[in-house]
């Protein structure tokens, strides 16, 4: 599959590279990755994400190449970290799409699906690159580097593997220095966003014998604090980490309703959750968007859901 996929790519003239909306560091880092790689190998090739892009991730090679146009004439799409073809954000199929994925829940969407059970979808774009004997240099490494850092919780996750610290050697060989991206990506907070969170924790509440943290972020809660989206992430790992917490969730209104994200501790499957409500992602970390309920009907939902995990 890996020499297939690398085959069909470089045999397309006009090739598009696309990534899920709201795009996080693997997104953007997996797409980068392979953009930077094929405009070296001269190819015409367009990098775009339908959302706006989240400034944390700025420092990637060849961010400020990230459009929402897409060009007229497509030859092949290749997607990345994208479960589902409605998450792209586009409403028209291209003429061939490659589908490279990491998620359990992905629907296979396209004409060709790679998918694996790994850490990150940039892992698996370092196997397509590996098996094809592609150099990465160093643009590229941090990139994937990135995915892989953000992916897993800067190596803390149950998807970390004696093949994902492999990759990541592999990738410092290529020229990645792991300090910079950390203070790149650690290190980097806006004021905005300590404010939001001093606020966001005040809206903690726990359920089912402190088994469950729960917070709501309102909207007039971000604008109070002048916190974007970007702001947000993390909060639901803070909930994750007090003692007795198993299962912790963020809802937070949106334009097209509430999006609810899941992070669980030890034992409960979070994307069985979010699947049911049309979502998806990982065993420990997923999401969905509910339209028409209010924080308190979601609340009722979720903890009825997760009672019966727990």
């Amino acid at each position: 599959m890996y020499k297939k996929i690398w085959q069909k790519i470089v045999k397309s003239d006009n090739i598009v590279l696309i990534s899920h909306l709201n795009p996080d560091g693997d997104a953007l880092g997996s797409s980068l990755s392979v953009y930077n790689i094929l405009k070296n190998m001269g190819k015409n090739v367009k990098i775009v994400n339908m959302s706006d892009l989240p400034p944390y991730l700025d420092f990637l090679p060849n961010y400020d190449k990230i459009t929402k146009n897409l060009p007229k004439k497509i030859d092949l799409m290749v997607s990345f970290d994208c479960g589902s073809f409605d998450r792209l954000g586009i409403s028209k199929r291209p003429k061939f799409l490659i589908n490279i994925d990491h998620h359990i829940s992905n629907t296979n969407y396209a004409d060709i699906n790679l998918v694996e059970d790994v850490a990150s979808t940039s892992q698996v774009v370092f196997n397509i690159l590996e098996a094809n004997n592609i150099k990465i240099d160093t643009d590229s490494a941090i990139c994937i580097y990135t995915a892989l850092v953000t992916d897993t919780g800067n190596f803390q996750y149950e998807s970390v593997t004696s093949e994902v610290f492999r990759v990541a050697s592999e990738l410092v060989k290529c020229g990645v220095k792991p300090e910079f991206v950390s203070k790149m990506l650690y290190e980097r907070d806006r004021l905005s966003r300590l404010r939001f969170l001093a606020k966001a924790l005040d809206t903690l509440e726990l359920y089912l014998e402190g088994k469950v943290g729960i917070v709501e972020v309102t909207n007039e809660l971000m604008q109070k604090t002048g916190a974007i989206k970007d702001d947000t992430d993390g909060l639901v790992n803070m909930i994750k980490k007090l003692a007795s917490v198993e299962v912790a969730v963020m809802m937070r209104e949106d334009e097209d309703g509430i999006k609810v994200s899941f992070r669980s501790k030890n034992y409960v499957d979070v994307s069985k959750i979010a699947v049911k409500y049309g979502g998806g992602g990982h065993i420990r970390a997923s999401g969905a968007t509910l339209v028409g309920k209010t924080f308190k009907d979601i609340k009722e939902m979720l903890l009825n859901v997760i009672k019966v995990e727990l």
